[in-house]
C-alpha cells in the first residue's frame, strides 16, 4: 500500500473530524448561557443604562443558547456525535424556553 492510499489512523494522531466536535461546541454554548450573567458583568457599567443591567443577562441567555441550538442541530446530521448534539439540543430547548418564561414574567411584573 503506498501512503497515499492507506487508511487514516485511529490513533491519538488521527485527523480532528469537525462532524463530531458540533455537539460539544453546543453544549459548550449553553454553558456559556448559564455563564452570562457572569459575562455581563465584564461589559463596563457606564455602557450599561438602569433598564439594560437587569435585561442584559436574560437576553443573552437566548441568543447563546440559540447558537448552541444551531450547532446541536447542524450535529444531528452526522451520525458521528450525535449523542453529544442531542444533550445539546435539550439542554439549548429547555434554556430557551425558561428563559423566555422569565423574560415574560419580567415585563408581566413591570406591566
Amino acid at each position: 500500500m503506498s501512503p497515499s492510499t492507506a487508511p487514516p489512523p485511529e490513533d491519538e494522531y488521527a485527523v480532528v473530524q469537525v462532524g463530531g466536535s458540533l455537539g460539544v461546541v453546543s453544549i459548550a454554548f449553553f454553558i456559556l448561557a448559564l455563564g452570562s450573567r457572569f459575562l455581563v458583568e465584564l461589559i463596563p457599567r457606564e455602557w450599561r443604562p438602569f433598564p439594560w443591567r437587569v435585561l442584559l443577562p436574560a437576553l443573552g441567555v437566548p441568543v447563546l443558547a440559540g447558537i448552541g441550538l444551531l450547532f446541536g442541530l447542524l450535529g444531528l446530521r452526522r451520525e458521528r456525535g450525535r449523542g453529544f448534539a442531542r444533550v445539546g439540543v435539550f439542554l439549548n430547548t429547555v434554556a430557551i424556553a425558561l428563559s423566555a418564561l422569565a423574560i415574560l414574567a419580567f415585563f408581566w411584573i413591570l406591566g
